[in-house]
């Protein structure tokens, strides 16, 4: 929000306290602290320093619950509005009267993202305030001060005299009063040293912010600004995930297209629905350095006459930098030639990206918005690979042009990968290859010519099917182009992808006579293919096998000898600090068998790959192995025999490292007649061995955090078992006293404040109660004692009991009970639900009638229905009221912890039935307890509930 020159207060406001227990300090009147329950039924005592001590404890308790509940809610979406309106919607009404999140554009324009106020008639308003204020980041003042120094600010008393001499004419300033500014944090939401924007937190209440104010919204907004970046992160992800989907559809469009105009024409729709632009142009560029529209939209047709030379003026050939134009004054500015076209077109962004192809520009790609825009990195690469991607589809265009006006052989070179050429006469049936074909084929690099099927024989057995098929039916078509991917057996025995492009021809009879083409080799392209389906197929298993990662390590490094690999190896560091050899697998069935036998083995040398990387945490290839290494590799005669019968070609050992530590290594090697693994390999293996180490490291986290949820479930009921040792003890003395004062007949204020303190006592023991009780549950230690117990009886017992409560709470008891409904069930587990549900009606809806029914439905499950006509329950809280430290109402109106309602569906469940609630804000709320009579019948009870 704008800020005028007003200094901070002197004196410093009393800390508010912000938590979800019991007894929270709240002021009184007088200034005095006082708990809610006191404050409703007790005179106020004078304040001990026990008392301050308590306040003040249960106020950090509160700072970590709040700041718990935040760290949950923040991190439950990856959505950036979803995350922005979260964080505003945390603090208000709990933490501040109204708050606003601002946010830094990629353009240095500071945006309202997201608001709320505590009344919500007025978050228009909140809104409205940040869109009349245009703020830069780099500004000098208020918020602009906060978001350019990355420092918080706090006024917690706002004086009003200088704020209204400051805001005399400033409307702005005058709405932000009168929605209630006298104390004031704003605090940045910085993220990876990046100032991403700010939280602004009003409140209407002179004073209320101090210290420790700011210290709890200073770490709710570093855990908001992870939140915030981790949104951003996986938007982008999300982003370059559809450009690489798209770029992918591009490229299957593109192998598609014969022509210039079906280039052009699938080029400017991928690029008109990617970017967004309203004017597209696709221009090839001849050889005289005249301009030629292949494809043009969005432009008036007086335009496609200037499309004939280069926007750049005289210089005939394009640069091999796109340009970048926000503006058209920015675009005049560059080319003042080009300014009258340009104007003619209307205001906006524009962009002049080249096709540039293996050796020469093929044309321009022209682009144009109505708006003003900043181009982030990623579009210009997007774009620009989408620019290459169209200049290669020319340039084979312009071949498969070439293709038509020959009649004889095809004969193509392309830069990038070998290729050879081939045709099939079948009038003399001989099959026809050139030196570079027989070469990929690992055949003498000559031209040669066998009989037709050769080629087939040759084809991989999973692939000649198909291959076959398509080849008949194209000698029956004519003419016809065609195109096929499929895999050849060296004579090596070594596999490799081809990808084929021919036409066939025919005769005056109509009859094909002849087919020719070219076979390049795209093996590289196919192993690329499996490195990613590789790393694909690993994440998936790893996110499988979070509790225990080393049970998925045999599946992942099956994967790697199914698609890069001949055999994988993994080591997992001991606890003695040496490498143990955890699984392993070759692509032989016989070998497979080998490795797992020698995976106890320790009998590797000082030389051995996995050792010098796990000595050294550096990545150690070996391509191609010396043999010589093998005699320092191994130790023992066994092992040299195993390296010996494994033969392997190329190593690979990579380290699992994380948080500094080197957790393990994992090792690939390759024998013939596979691939030895090249530098693209080494990438793939590290991006492997990070994924790895995440999870290796992830696991020990996790195991981590369930060994301190049961230390922490221990010590409750450890503590809750101590604590009620003196509570008893306490109790007896209360009662002894009780007596005595009874027995010497001196009634007087020491018998109110005896009585208080039974009170108090017995309420602490409750607590003490539930929280032994939460201890069972988590332990899995809650036990029952069934007996035949009169369900009627036992809700009879429980509302006499409770009749001082109801009395309190000004609420008549309407009963409708039979007269007996009996079932074998624990009483003085059920004796604790129904004191539960009945406190809960008197709590909720003082003032009101409550109604107790029971009774037996059809499938013989006997029925308690408590029904209350107060504060009733919202919807969206319906799904979280059965809980731990769950709360549908302010903790500032009523107290608790948030455990019966969930101690109660435990029990409940463990007893074979079931808790049902029915409620509409303002209308009451109805809570059903179904319980089956018979043991048999009661359902296993599930496990405990967070």
């Amino acid at each position: 929000m704008p800020e005028s020159s007003i200094e901070p207060s002197t004196e410093l406001p009393p800390p508010s306290a912000v938590t979800a227990n019991d007894g929270v300090p709240v002021s009184g009147s007088g200034g005095e602290a006082v708990t809610r329950e006191a404050a409703a039924v007790e005179p106020v005592a004078p304040v001990s320093l026990s008392g301050v001590r308590e306040a003040s404890s249960s106020a950090e308790e509160g700072r970590f619950a709040f700041l718990a509940r935040a760290g949950e809610v923040l991190a439950s979406s990856l959505d950036e509005p979803t995350v922005l309106r979260e964080l505003a919607e945390l603090v208000v009404p709990v933490f501040a009267d109204w708050c606003a999140v601002d946010v830094v554009t990629p353009s240095n324009q500071v945006v309202r993202r997201a608001a709320t106020h505590r009344d919500p008639s007025l978050v228009p308003t909140v809104y409205a305030i940040g869109e009349r204020w245009a703020l830069q980041e780099n500004g000098s003042q208020g918020m602009a001060h906060v978001l350019r120094t990355g420092e918080a600010r706090l006024i917690p008393d706002v004086p009003e005299q200088a704020f209204l001499a400051a805001a005399r004419g400033n409307a702005a300033l005058e709405e932000t009063w009168r929605l209630g500014c006298r104390s004031v944090m704003v605090v940045p939401l910085v993220a990876r040293g990046r100032v991403l924007g700010s939280l602004s937190l009003m409140s209407g209440t002179a004073g209320r912010f101090g210290e420790q104010d700011l210290e709890l919204a200073r770490e709710l907004a570093r855990r908001a600004a992870l939140s915030l970046d981790n949104a951003r992160l996986y938007g982008e992800a999300r982003q370059a995930q559809a450009r690489t989907a798209r770029l992918q559809a591009v490229t299957a469009a593109l192998s598609r297209a014969a022509t210039e105009d079906a280039v052009a024409q699938v080029l400017a729709r991928e690029v008109w629905e990617a970017s967004g632009a309203t004017r597209v142009a696709v221009l090839a560029l001849e050889e005289d350095g005249l301009m030629r529209p292949l494809r043009v939209l969005g432009y008036p047709e007086d335009a496609l006459a200037s499309f004939t030379r280069p926007p750049d003026g005289t210089d005939p050939a394009p640069r091999r930098e796109a340009k970048w134009f926000g503006t058209l004054e920015e675009f005049v500015a560059r080319h003042p030639e080009g300014a009258e076209f340009a104007r003619r077109q209307g205001p906006g962004a524009r962009a002049v990206v080249p096709l540039w192809g293996e050796t020469r520009a093929r044309g321009l790609l022209l682009l144009g918005w109505p708006e003003a825009r900043v181009f982030p990195a990623e579009e210009r690469a997007f774009l620009e690979a989408l620019a290459h991607q169209c200049a290669q589809a020319l340039e084979r265009a312009a071949l498969y042009e070439a293709l038509r006006e020959r009649t004889e052989r095809l004969r193509q070179a392309l830069v990038t990968g070998d290729m050879g050429t081939w045709r099939l006469d079948l009038v003399r049936g001989k099959e026809l290859r050139d030196a570079a074909l027989n070469h990929m084929l690992g055949l003498p690099a000559v031209d040669s010519a066998v009989p037709v099927g050769d080629m087939l024989e040759r084809l991989h057995p999973e692939d000649r099917p198909h291959v076959e098929a398509e080849f008949q039916r194209y000698q029956r078509e004519s003419p016809g182009f065609f195109e096929l991917e499929f895999r050849v057996i060296r004579r090596d025995g070594g596999v490799r992808w081809l990808h084929s492009v021919g036409q066939s021809f025919g005769g005056p009879d109509g009859k094909v006579t002849e087919l020719t083409g070219a076979m390049a080799d795209i093996t590289r392209r196919k192993a690329a293919e499996e490195r990613l389906q590789l790393l694909l197929a690993a994440s998936r298993v790893l996110a499988l096998r979070l509790d225990d990662v080393e049970e998925a390590l045999p599946e992942v490094a099956r994967l790697v000898v199914d698609h890069v690999a001949t055999g994988c190896l993994v080591d997992l560091a001991a606890p003695d600090g040496t490498l143990r050899r955890v699984t392993a697998a070759h692509r032989v069935a016989e070998h497979d068998a080998r490795l797992h036998a020698a995976l106890g083995g320790t009998d590797r040398g000082p030389a051995h790959p996995a050792l010098q990387c796990f000595r050294t945490g550096e990545v150690c290839f070996l391509s191609p192995l010396d043999f010589n290494r093998c005699d320092a590799v191994s130790t023992s005669a066994e092992h040299r025999a195993l390296v010996d019968r494994l033969a392997p070609t190329s190593v690979l050992s990579v380290p699992l490292r994380a948080r500094g530590r080197t957790l393990g290594v994992i090792t690939l090697f390759t024998a013939e007649p596979q691939r030895a693994l090249e530098a693209a390999d080494v990438t793939m293996a590290e991006e492997l061995a990070l994924r790895l180490s995440v999870a290796l490291e992830n696991a020990r986290l996790f195991h981590d955090a369930q060994s301190a949820v049961r230390l922490r479930d221990e010590f409750l009921s450890v503590a809750s078992h101590e604590l009620k040792t003196p509570l008893t003890s306490l109790i007896l003395q209360h009662n002894l006293i009780g007596r005595a004062l009874e027995t010497a007949g001196t009634p007087g204020p020491v018998t109110g404040r005896l009585n208080t303190a039974q009170r108090q006592v017995l309420r602490l023991t409750a607590l003490v109660d539930n929280l032994l009780d939460v201890s069972r549950l988590s332990l899995g230690k809650l036990s029952l004692e069934r007996a035949e117990v009169d369900l009627v009886q036992l809700t009879r017992d429980a509302v006499e009991r409770l009749g001082d409560v109801f009395a309190q709470a000004r609420c008549t008891l309407e009963l409708e009970l039979p007269r007996t409904l009996t079932g074998q069930w624990d009483a003085l587990r059920l004796d604790q639900v129904l004191v539960n549900l009945l406190s809960n009606a008197a709590k909720y809806g003082a003032g009101h009638p409550v109604s107790v029914r029971a009774g037996v439905d059809a499938r013989d499950e006997a029925w308690v229905e408590v029904r209350d006509e107060g504060i009733g329950i919202e919807a969206d809280a319906l799904p979280r009221l059965f809980g731990r430290f769950e709360r549908a109402v302010s903790e500032r109106h009523y107290g608790g912890m948030g455990l019966g309602l969930y101690i109660s569906r435990q029990i409940v469940e463990a007893l074979g039935g079931r808790i049902d609630v029915d409620s509409q804000p303002g209308q009451g709320a109805t809570f059903t307890l179904r319980l089956p009579r018979n043991t048999a019948e009661a359902r296993p009870p599930p496990p405990p509930k967070p």
